[in-house]
């Protein structure tokens, strides 16, 4: 089904340009000619600069009995209702079509995806594969080429929501992405070009996106959630009973304000069986925030209390957008009331529009209008209009400033101005801060460029390195060589009447017991070793 093809430093066609196609797999076993099925899949479509494109994911309902879930996770319960792959076939075919196919191990998903297309009686045309893990054995001169250790080294992170298949497929995709953008050589394509392929009947087809690897981190729990779900450019519709019970189960995890790990965990099953995407989760969530809001503003008045509550969902549900006016107005609310003229009660004589703009100017800023001269007032605005108004004669004979509008004008605005100084404010500390940022952009050599090998292994060295050595490993031929210290000269027996020893003999044997099982220990641990090596 795949034709391979390779990243190389020699001539071809420069990768970036492509688009691949990151595909990963979960089985029921290891043989498909045996009767062994995909029980997950996930693809990643990005462009050779690393830019994602797309991303389908689902679980798969193999039509058998799965018995190694304990390798996957992925139970009989978790794939009831997942899509056949019949359902799916036409969405995996637009997946691959036009794209080189990424695998860690090209071969393996070859084996799986003929043969379920073959049970289709669907023939594809021969499609472009590259291997990741040739490629990292190829290039890369370190021990250990699995896909967590690999995207280990190169991304200088550990692949999240492993051991699902969108979580490998995005681990891969983002090795690819360093490999072909950071490598210290350019890497260049050499084989077939990617071609468009023949499209098959149906798609669209609702997915169950399987989610693992839940952490609340500092978003929240659903920030996590819909992070785990997979990106489809053109979304499937979610099942419609699934939304209504991933509702019903979000407003009872939020009717506390919080969501805990348990109730998350319930969530994402519910997702799951929804048929969830990213966007379509987004969605559900914002319809969700706006449904509470349109409630809280029946009565046309929306209090403190459901602000909160309000916000407390909009943390939650990642939407706190779709509040943003009402948080605003509460916010410019609370910054009059704090604002740097707090304290500050002003009367005003006139209403001119220049006496109207002072005004408003002062109360933005947190200043109170007082309607009666009592005390507490501070300043007297006058817009010289009424020179005769009793009250700048109270005022002055009170001691209370009167000024005119200009006046006023700036004396709020130097009063409102004021910033004091901070204790610890230091250019010196900025520039040291800003040299050492230089410093490290600088140096900013990628770690796993030290595992770089001099020059890339020919098929010929690597064909002894990492497949004849195994072609050649007969299990039956093993022979496992133990050699036991002797033991000590026994001594001889005891003298006829004497008494024994009980415990000196106990001892003796257990002494003996655990030379024999540490001989049997470091017999193993060698053969071991050799095997490795």
């Amino acid at each position: 089904m795949f034709v391979p093809g390779h990243l190389t430093r020699q001539q071809g066609v420069d990768p970036r340009a492509l688009t691949f196609a990151v595909l990963k797999l979960e089985t029921t076993g290891l043989h498909p000619n045996r009767g062994s099925r995909i029980c997950e899949l996930a693809i990643v479509r990005m462009r050779g600069d690393g830019v994602v494109l797309d991303e389908y994911a689902t679980l798969v309902d193999p039509g058998l009995r799965i018995t190694n879930d304990e390798f996957h996770g992925i139970t009989n319960a978790d794939v009831k209702g997942a899509p056949t792959f019949p359902q799916i076939a036409g969405d995996v075919v637009g997946c691959l079509s036009g794209a080189v196919v990424v695998s860690h191990q090209l071969e393996f998903v070859d084996k799986f995806l003929s043969a379920e297309f073959g049970r289709l009686g669907v023939a594809l045309p021969p499609i472009p594969g590259l291997c990741s893990l040739v490629t990292a054995r190829t290039q890369l001169d370190r021990w250990g080429y699995k896909l967590d250790n690999v995207a280990n080294l190169v991304t200088g992170e550990w692949p999240a929501a492993l051991p699902s298949a969108l979580g490998g497929a995005r681990a891969l995709a983002g090795t690819i992405a360093r490999l072909v953008g950071e490598s210290p050589q350019p890497l260049h394509w050499q084989g077939p070009r990617p071609e468009p392929l023949p499209s098959l009947p149906g798609g669209g087809a609702t997915i169950a996106p399987r989610i693992v690897g839940l952490r609340k981190g500092s978003d929240g729990w659903l920030a996590t959630l819909t992070a785990r779900l997979p990106y489809l450019a053109n979304p499937p519709r979610p099942r419609p009973d699934g939304v209504r019970d991933y509702r019903a189960l979000l407003a009872h995890a939020l009717a506390d304000g919080r969501i805990v790990g348990e109730e998350a965990a319930q969530l994402a099953t519910l997702a799951t069986r929804a048929g969830l995407t990213q966007t379509t989760a987004r969605q559900v969530h914002e319809e969700f925030l706006a449904d509470a809001r349109a409630r809280a503003e029946a009565d046309g008045v929306v209090t403190t209390v459901e602000l909160k509550e309000l916000q407390r969902a909009a943390k939650e549900l990642a939407a706190s957008h779709l509040i943003s006016d009402l948080e605003e107005a509460a916010a410019a609310n609370r910054a009059r009331n704090n604002g740097p003229l707090r304290g500050w009660r002003i009367m005003q004589v006139g209403d001119s529009a220049a006496m109207t703009e002072v005004v408003d100017y002062a109360v933005e800023h947190g200043a109170k209008v007082a309607v009666n001269l009592t005390k507490t007032v501070r300043l007297l605005i006058s817009d010289g209009a009424a020179q005769d108004d009793p009250r700048i004669a109270k005022a002055l004979a009170a001691g209370v400033d009167v000024v005119t509008v200009e006046q006023a004008r700036k004396l709020l605005e130097g009063e409102a101005t004021k910033v004091g100084g901070g204790l610890f404010v230091d250019s010196a500390g900025e520039q040291v801060a800003n040299r050492l940022a230089a410093e490290r952009a600088a140096a900013n050599r990628p770690e796993w460029h030290e595992f770089w090998r001099p020059r890339e292994l020919t098929p010929v060295e690597y064909r002894a390195r990492f497949v004849d050595r195994r072609d050649d490993w007969d299990e039956a031929a093993l022979e496992i060589r133990i050699t036991v210290p002797a033991a000590r000269q026994m001594q001889p027996g005891p003298v006829p009447g004497a008494r024994k020893a009980p415990v000196a003999a106990k001892k003796s044997g257990c002494a003996a017991t655990f030379l024999f099982g540490g001989a049997i220990l470091v017999g193993v641990a060698e053969l071991v070793r050799q095997v490795v090596a």
